[in-house]
């Protein structure tokens, strides 16, 4: 049995939860764990596993949930043993390899998880009005405009002159590939106009906001990040049989969303995941503390995108909104 004075604290984790009787999942990097609740239901043990923040010892969490002490020292020797607890060690400077390796495996998991957002659910469960899916492809088509601006301003804030040719040579390759968004969306009837002219919602532009901001503070979160955002070659196929799946459903056929495919085959085409491995090929090691500052970036950003795909909801479900989007100018007031 640990010590009562012992101090949990989780790795980073997806938990997936179906209904209360199935057990629930928790994702740690690409290993993935069952975990059924015997007693107490799950909102007691989901009470539990947020105390396992390294700032409560194992009589803490005891006192703060009334769970026996015995009980919370099992689950905690059981999380420890198969190796989800942090294994934290004073360390100046990390091996690069398994920095990639461990910022590739939570991209893997991350992007599964935004994957899993309610919107995509709702989309094709044909949950809510066709304004959604129109709406979701035009903040995209903002989103996928912004790409010259963000890693603009990553390459003028990059001291790196190897990452800064990197970074160029990405910004060649992304530069408009929105037309490829605009194309379809007026082929789904909106007019061009309106699309280019069209406001973002506060996700959209909170999103974009956030990718500037790391560009500036710091390349090597950019270049992280990219490992997030890219497209990847093999969930290419799937993505795409999905998209045209709930295209149908919203009455549009291939002709119409096929710009946007060709826009998801060029992103994987370019390979644009491995900017990553490419920046740091002539490394051994990196500062610990960049490390963890880009891999705090990484992990901010998938929640920008959770809120970006929360906001789209939100906007595009009021029927009394306009869509596209309009500003608010002086004389709207």
């Amino acid at each position: 049995m640990l010590e009562p004075t012992y101090i949990p604290r989780l790795r980073h984790c997806t938990l997936l939860a179906g209904e209360e009787n199935e057990p629930i999942t928790m994702i740690v990097g690409k290993s993935y764990f069952q975990i059924s609740t015997i007693t107490g239901g799950r909102d007691r043990f989901l009470k539990v596993k947020s105390l396992f923040d390294g700032r409560n010892t194992i009589k803490e969490i005891a006192d703060k949930t009334a769970v026996p002490i015995e009980d919370i020292s099992e689950i905690v020797s059981g999380f420890k043993d198969i190796g989800i607890l942090r294994s934290e060690i004073p360390i100046e400077m990390i091996k690069t390899y398994e920095f990639i390796a461990k910022v590739t495996d939570s991209c893997d998991m991350w992007q599964k998880q935004i994957g899993f957002h309610r919107l995509f659910s709702l989309l094709d469960n044909e949950s809510c009005r066709k304004e959604v899916f129109i709406g979701w492809l035009l903040e995209t088509y903002h989103y996928v405009k912004s790409a010259s601006k963000h890693i603009a301003v990553a390459i003028s804030n990059c001291k790196n002159e190897e990452w800064r040719e990197l970074l160029v040579s990405y910004f060649t390759e992304e530069y408009d590939h929105s037309g490829l968004y605009l194309e379809s969306l007026i082929k789904m009837g909106l007019a061009k106009e309106d699309v280019i002219n069209a406001h973002p919602i506060i996700g959209t532009m909170s999103l974009i906001n956030m990718l500037c901001e790391i560009g500036r503070q710091s390349s090597l979160s950019y270049i992280a990040c990219t490992s997030l955002f890219e497209a990847k070659k093999n969930d290419f196929e799937s993505a795409k049989k999905k998209f045209l799946e709930i295209s149908k459903i919203y009455g549009f056929d291939l002709d119409v969303v096929n710009p946007i495919i060709e826009h998801m085959r060029m992103d994987v085409a370019a390979g644009h995941t491995s900017l990553l491995s490419e920046a740091l090929s002539e490394y051994n090691v990196i500062d610990a503390k960049e490390a963890h500052y880009a891999v705090n970036c990484v992990h901010d950003l998938k929640h920008a995108f959770d809120q970006f795909h929360d906001q789209i909801i939100q906007y595009y479900s009021d029927v009394s909104n306009y869509v596209p989007r309009l500003k608010v100018d002086y004389f709207s007031l």
